[in-house]
């Protein structure tokens, strides 16, 4: 009996684990393009793994934030391609904001104000030059540091579908 009871208890714990992955590359998003955030379309099967993980998605995204293997399509309109890391990022980014995306809700982390903030680019091109200047390690540091200084504030808001801090 207690080796049954071990076993339930080890599959419990295993099936309670975010993936130590997301099959990020495989993103696509064909169905919400220009519709905002991505997990107000989650359509998608990896969008609906990342949600169903709740916040034991975030450490996943960020140690996903410096791959670099390209989606099939751009996740993204008008842009020329996108890898792994950036539909990390992305994601990310709409996980922590509000639903008229004009509050961001993790401090101390980049987000698409900063990236785009005196760059007369589109937003790939912001996007790129930021990564190139700043190295995906710095914005993995980053996001690293928010999160051990906040993962046991972070809540999931219902009512705005994003991640917020709770005070």
């Amino acid at each position: 009996m207690a080796i049954v009871l071990a076993v339930i208890s080890c599959l419990q714990t295993a099936m309670a684990q975010a993936p130590q992955k997301f099959a990020l590359g495989r993103f696509e998003n064909k169905l919400c393009r220009g519709k905002g955030r991505l997990q107000d379309c989650d359509q998608n099967p990896v969008m609906k793994q990342i949600l169903a993980g709740g916040n034991r998605s975030i450490p996943v995204l960020i140690s996903q934030l410096d791959e670099t293997d390209r989606t099939k399509e751009p996740i993204e309109d008008f842009w020329n391609y996108t890898t792994s890391g950036d539909v990390a990022f992305i994601i990310l980014a709409d996980l922590f904001t509000d639903r008229n995306g004009t509050s961001f809700t993790m401090p101390g982390v980049p987000n698409w104000d900063k990236i785009m903030a005196g760059c007369n680019k589109n937003a790939e091109g912001c996007w790129r030059e930021y990564i190139r200047t700043n190295g995906t390690r710095s914005l993995q540091g980053s996001w690293q540091a928010a999160w051990d200084a906040n993962r046991d504030r972070v809540v999931w808001d219902d009512d705005a579908r994003c991640f917020r801090l709770k005070k």
